[in-house]
């Protein structure tokens, strides 16, 4: 496969063509245009407040935050269980399902599920703290959560910090390969939300087209993963989460029920392989 391309890259960006082009009429293409501005705002605020600038693909807190504004409710039982953390024995799949809980805890803090955030705090304290993963902000981080938990914006932005520290933390310390497991194991479970949201509500086209927009970001993801080819466990998933995307290049919006339900099979075997 030839080498991906480096480039920047927001979400809201593709989905502005995308609603730009499914709307009708004068009125209701200023609309959109307003709507999909306030998205565009959204999630520029909450990488330049938390620096995230230097994180390579959104963040699970961004796609979150983007199935909020698209209309998305939050569905229980659909996260990954925390009562599966005493599973993951290896360094390899503690960060993996690290990256999980945190798109778990993600979509829990967006919506101000107090109990699910406090379930899914603990296993990620777990993991980062079975991880080495010692930095000044994970320290407090549970005690940032709970001091925050009616403060929509804090909570965000609590849950933000903690994914670019641990990122940082891991770059730092030469741990490359755990920081991208994270991030994949990120990827995916926003994906399979995302997905099991869009099966749900099947007439939202505004949730389809997140998943159509991340044919960029799993295109840096695949480039990251390519320059890990001499560690079997982490290219493993370079071929399936290669299929994906030559999945997803396939498609133009607006996303069939077919081609849906063949995104959310594909996610959903994957998936079941991380966290199993």
């Amino acid at each position: 496969m030839e080498k991906f391309k480096l480039f920047r890259f927001f979400i809201p960006a593709v989905m502005t063509f995308a609603i730009l082009v499914s709307a009708c009429g004068g009125r209701q293409d200023r609309e959109s245009r307003t709507v999909t501005e306030d998205r565009e705002s959204t999630a520029a605020a909450i990488r330049a407040i938390e620096g995230l600038e230097d994180y390579p693909i959104p963040t699970s807190v961004e796609v979150v935050d983007m199935l909020q504004r698209a209309g998305a409710a939050y569905v229980l039982g659909i996260s990954n269980s925390p009562a599966n953390v005493d599973r993951y024995f290896t360094e390899y799949s503690k960060a993996l399902n690290l990256g999980v809980y945190g798109a778990d805890l993600s979509y829990a803090a967006t919506y101000q599920m107090h109990q699910e955030i406090r379930r899914y705090l603990q296993v990620c304290k777990q993991l980062i703290d079975e991880l080495n993963i010692s930095t000044t902000f994970n320290q407090g981080f549970v005690e940032r959560v709970e001091r925050n938990l009616d403060n929509r914006d804090s909570l965000i932005n609590i849950v933000s910090e903690s994914v670019y520290d641990t990122y940082i933390f891991l770059t730092e310390q030469r741990r490359d390969d755990l920081s991208l497991l994270v991030m994949t194991g990120s990827w995916i479970e926003g994906m399979y939300l995302t997905s099991q949201l869009a099966i749900g509500a099947r007439d939202n086209t505004e949730i389809t087209d997140i998943i159509l927009a991340q044919d960029e970001p799993l295109e840096k993801l695949l480039e990251l993963l390519d320059d890990h080819e001499d560690d079997p466990f982490i290219h493993s998933f370079f071929k399936d989460l290669e299929e994906i995307y030559e999945f997803l290049e396939g498609i133009e919006s607006p996303m069939s029920s077919r081609q849906l339900d063949l995104f959310a099979d594909k996610i959903e075997v994957l998936r079941t392989r991380v966290i199993s």
